[in-house]
């Protein structure tokens, strides 16, 4: 059944998407939405202005939240255009990226964290390299499902946990970036819609069921292509 709608949504996708061609209306709801899980202060309209370079008198932290954001998606994109893959190095680049002027970014945590409202607590500090070295090894199996595969991508990574600040953000851009390069389209999973993700996000860290979010992201990619 997944892989039938992986076919399917892929060749629907090919023409229905362009790499070339992202919407500014789409790029604004993808990092307004995802900022909004972790900010509470940002409006659609700040992305707006940030997007349209007209964000003078903005306070200077809202201003790098979104401007980053924007640049780590057009990373994502450039790299998925080039074919390079996210291995460790280009993950810590994406995480500066998201960091820039903000805070240390690329550098594992080397603290203890724990997540409020989840019954999951993220893996010790000493266990994440480790923990990050599997990551990218199930990621190159072979024998994994593509939607599962995709899935893993976002779910594993929020699981994990591995830097300080922006976890939530980071899996989010890496989600899009194994959709567009498996021939999908990129989602934007809605902040009113927090609920029901984070519910599926702890079925997985909690039980190790990933259906829920497999389910989720079929849905959300359908909606994308206006299926």
């Amino acid at each position: 059944m997944i892989e039938f709608h992986f076919e399917e949504m892929q060749a629907i996708a090919s023409q229905k998407f362009n790499l070339n061609d992202i919407s500014s209306a789409f790029l604004r709801d993808f990092i307004y939405n995802s900022l909004s899980f972790e900010k509470d202060n940002i409006a659609p309209e700040d992305v707006e202005a940030v997007l349209r370079e007209e964000a003078g008198g903005m306070e200077e932290e809202k201003f790098r939240l979104i401007k980053n954001h924007v640049n780590a998606f057009w990373f994502v994109v450039d790299m998925v255009k080039n074919g390079v893959e996210m291995d460790e190095n280009k993950l810590k680049d994406l995480h500066e990226v998201l960091m820039d002027g903000l805070d240390i970014g690329g550098l594992y945590r080397r603290v203890d964290i724990s997540i409020k409202g989840s019954n999951h607590t993220p893996p010790s500090h000493l266990k994440v390299y480790d923990r990050m070295k599997s990551y990218f090894a199930n990621l190159e199996d072979e024998g994994m499902a593509p939607l599962e595969k995709i899935a893993y991508s976002h779910v594993q990574l929020a699981k994990i946990h591995p830097f300080l600040d922006g976890n939530g953000r980071l899996a989010r851009l890496v989600l899009n970036y194994h959709l567009m390069k498996n021939g999908l389209a990129p989602i934007v999973i809605p902040y009113n819609e927090r609920l029901r993700y984070f519910d599926a996000l702890e079925t997985y860290k909690v039980n190790k069921d990933i259906a829920p979010f497999i389910q989720y992201l079929i849905e959300k990619e359908k909606e994308t292509l206006g299926l």
